[in-house]
């Protein structure tokens, strides 16, 4: 069946570029192939082992619902476009990003993992964009071949040093393929959505987080886990600290959204950081939120951002969306935050006073992030709603989440 969550989106790739000439037929068929590709992952059975082609094959259950994210993101993505907007080319770049993530998911050796994401690097950097093809490239190819060392590195080291180098190495890695400090790129609204640093950031990332979480941390001997942790909750805080900082200093919508994106990262680093199941699971929470709440959002807001519309005032919508984007309760980001503020009680008193006080600097720039989106109506109030449900859902049910993550 993991087979088939991989093989659907792919197929689907390929189809609605062929038919991309026959708008109704191409989607049609690109979103009948991405909902077998929803039910395919549905029907995993975490952890049970397979083999294709000589490649050992198992879907971790993090892995899982995370990707379950991704597709529910994706369809998202798709429907909820600008009117006027060409969804064919979104829907060819999602299916593809789908069946890498699925790749990235069930594959075990880490090394065709990073192969997996050089390809995928070449692809999206290769799209029409604003920046460069080498600016764009970089971070991701850098991070595959960290990645690729890393984990060579664990395999084969007998000595404390280079063990200790390769936790640093998979740590970093995987900060530079998802593209965070101090691999962070400009964002450009007027920039494509597939092209776009936010595809990394909230929809591919995501998924290497959880090849992170899951089995690349299996990889470190008993020796690495404390270097290990110490070098994942510094780049956390780093990222969580530039998130809240350049959020405050940001004058544009584009900046603000960017930051915004970087504290909620920062944030689930320091969770998986944290080495505790309490911590794991605030951090998966919390890259669902990124997926089914961030993105969207940031989406929807992008026509606004880009003919520069000035701020609407604050409408009872506008501070609904603002308590969303804060993780404010009943919202899926509170229980996320409560979480890893639960699994950092046992860390020494400063850091969760720390976190407690980041998080409370948020309120004042998701009010300012809310405003982005203007006065949504039409397809826009839809979308709002849509995501809103989504995560008010998820919020006030976190157990059904953290019960298949085996968090209490």
């Amino acid at each position: 069946m993991a087979e088939l969550a991989f093989g659907f989106p792919a197929a689907g790739a390929i189809l609605v570029s062929l038919l991309r000439r026959r708008g109704p037929l191409a989607l049609l068929f690109g979103l009948a192939f991405g909902a077998a590709g929803l039910v395919a992952t549905v029907l995993v059975v975490p952890g049970v082992q397979g083999a294709v082609f000589g490649l050992q094959l198992a879907m971790p259950a993090p892995a899982r619902v995370v990707l379950l994210g991704s597709f529910v993101a994706a369809g998202l993505v798709v429907l909820l476009v600008p009117p006027g907007a060409d969804r064919t080319p979104l829907l060819v770049s999602v299916l593809a990003g789908l069946s890498a993530l699925t790749a990235i998911a069930i594959v075990v050796e880490p090394l065709v993992t990073a192969l997996v994401v050089l390809l995928l690097a070449a692809v999206q950097a290769a799209l029409p964009a604003l920046r460069p093809f080498s600016e764009r490239v970089r971070p991701p190819v850098f991070g595959a071949l960290l990645l690729a060392l890393g984990a060579l590195l664990a395999a084969g080291a007998s000595s404390t040093p280079l063990i200790r180098v390769s936790g640093l190495a998979i740590v970093l890695g995987v900060t530079a393929a998802i593209g965070l400090a101090p691999y962070l790129q400009k964002l450009d609204p007027r920039e494509p959505a597939p092209a776009s640093p936010v595809a990394w950031l909230a929809f591919i990332g995501p998924g290497l987080a959880v090849l992170l979480a899951t089995r690349l941390m299996g990889l470190l001997p008993a020796e690495a886990g404390q270097a290990y942790a110490a070098v994942l909750l510094g780049v956390g805080l780093v990222n969580l600290v530039l998130g809240s900082f350049g959020a405050w200093r940001s004058r544009s919508g584009a900046d603000l959204w960017r930051y915004s994106f970087l504290g909620d990262w920062g944030l689930a680093l320091v969770g998986f950081g944290l080495l505790s199941p309490a911590g794991a699971g605030g951090a998966y929470l919390l890259l669902l939120t990124v997926l089914l709440l961030r993105l969207p959002l940031y989406l929807l807001a992008r026509p606004a951002l880009i003919v520069g519309r000035p701020a609407e005032s604050r409408r009872p919508l506008t501070l609904l969306m603002a308590a969303a984007l804060f993780g404010s309760a009943p919202f899926a980001g509170f229980a996320a935050r409560l979480l890893i503020l639960r699994a950092a009680t046992h860390a020494p008193w400063p850091l969760t006073a720390f976190l407690v006080l980041v998080m409370l600097s948020w309120l004042p720039p998701s009010i300012r992030l809310a405003q982005t989106l203007g006065r949504p109506t039409g397809r826009l109030a839809f979308g709002v709603g849509v995501v809103t449900l989504l995560n008010l859902g998820l919020g006030l049910y976190p157990s059904l989440v953290l019960s298949v993550l085996g968090v209490q």
